[in-house]
């Protein structure tokens, strides 16, 4: 099971994201780190928040380990 931490950096559904929030019981916070574009007229639609649980299938088959740089 992926057990995510505050300030972890993560792949959702193949988009760069951070957690950056946590509640007792084990919801936590997503913020893209893209922002969205409006479908019709592409303006900016700011950054996309998710909350889930860390037990559910949503986060544990939407969230994936993100490569990072190493020494």
């Amino acid at each position: 099971m992926k057990n995510p931490g505050l300030g972890d950096y993560l792949l959702w559904e193949g988009k760069p994201a951070k957690i950056i929030g946590e509640t007792d019981s084990r919801q936590v916070i997503i913020d893209l780190l893209e922002n969205c574009k409006c479908p019709h007229c592409q303006g900016d639609l700011g950054k996309k928040k998710i909350h889930a649980i860390v037990s559910s299938p949503q986060f544990q088959q939407g969230a994936e380990k993100m490569p990072t740089i190493k020494d």
